[in-house]
């Protein structure tokens, strides 16, 4: 009869949680943020959210087809402003590193803000270049209407070379161990390039990956062909979900990929196959509210007791708002 019981209780309770993530929570304290797990279609559209937590492009897409919604917080600046902090790396195999081509493929990379910034880049050009490498059948991120100058300089794409930002990384990664349920690791230092290219020729085909969004524009020069490069290219825009299996097995199909940092860490920090050349973009992630106030370093608290979706809430979106909050002394509790 107990066991009986206690089974009748268990069903009721995962019936309750089934019918609205507000009725089961880890602690139920009321001043705890509660975070919730959501995918990019809910943003703007869920009950009892305050406040949303998602990337460009998709943070303006959705302020701009839902009049309601506004930009109410800049991730990266509450994480402290100036570059904002490392979340998409570009790596190479070991055996390409020390060839020329890397060091012109990494200049190339270095003009590309510039160009895709100056007033006679258009968006047309950026998206068509982006789209031509889609993977078959996969949509678009971009438009030409939504790929404004202000969206490309909110993607945070600003290359820094692995021989400058090596201890940034380092330090970023320790903090997201600290607000992850399954650590990533620390990089060794093996896994840093030291920045200088050597002069072996290479001939042979370059396979290059990168997922869709704002990695894909952090190379939109390459794809455009504005930076012809010394042998033949293969580029894919992959979907972000998939990008560490191109990496990973006996024989990794991509020569040169763009990874999330964690990622990156988590498979690659070792530096047996492959090392970390710079870091493409520092942070795109935005706060957007229909009704709620504008969360800046000064005022964290007005965030206690409030309801906060995340995409990706267990990637790095999800654990750079945990960390921010952790910093900012708030609890926060995830919702089932």
């Amino acid at each position: 009869m107990k066991k009986y019981f206690n089974l009748v209780i268990c069903t009721l309770v995962a019936a309750v949680c089934t019918l609205g993530f507000t009725a089961c929570t880890k602690t139920g304290n009321k001043e705890s943020v509660k975070l919730v797990a959501i995918s990019g279609e809910q943003v703007g559209v869920m009950d009892g959210v305050d406040y949303y937590v998602v990337a460009e492009p998709a943070a303006s897409a959705k302020v701009n087809a839902i009049g309601s919604l506004k930009f109410v917080g800049d991730l990266q600046q509450l994480y402290g402003g100036g570059n904002g902090y490392p979340q998409a790396i570009i790596v190479a195999k070991n055996e390409l590193v020390d060839t020329s081509f890397i060091g012109l493929l990494m200049d190339a990379v270095g003009r590309n803000r510039e160009w895709l910034l100056n007033e006679n880049t258009s968006s047309e050009r950026i998206v068509n270049a982006v789209n031509e490498y889609l993977t078959d059948g996969m949509s678009p991120v971009f438009t030409a209407k939504n790929l404004t100058k202000d969206v490309i300089r909110n993607c945070g794409i600003n290359l820094t070379y692995a021989s400058a930002d090596a201890s940034e990384i380092q330090e970023f990664m320790d903090k997201l161990n600290s607000v992850s349920d399954t650590p990533f690791g620390t990089p060794n230092v093996e896994f840093f390039h030291g920045g200088n290219y050597g002069t072996a020729e290479y001939s042979g085909k370059v396979s290059v990956y990168v997922p869709n969004g704002a990695p894909a524009l952090g190379i939109a020069n390459l794809l455009a062909g504005e930076e012809p490069l010394p042998c033949e290219v293969d580029y894919e825009v992959v979907d972000a979900s998939l990008i560490q299996t191109y990496v990973t097995g006996n024989s990794p199909k991509a020569d040169i990929c763009v990874l999330p940092v964690n990622l990156a860490v988590k498979l690659l920090g070792g530096g047996e196959k492959y090392k970390l050349l710079g870091t493409l973009t520092h942070g795109n992630l935005y706060m957007v509210s229909d009704n709620a106030a504008e969360i800046t370093i000064g005022n964290f608290d007005l965030l206690k007791g409030k309801t906060v979706g995340v995409v990706n809430l267990s990637a790095v979106p999800g654990l750079t708002f945990k960390l921010l909050l952790k910093n900012n002394g708030i609890e926060y509790e995830e919702i089932v």
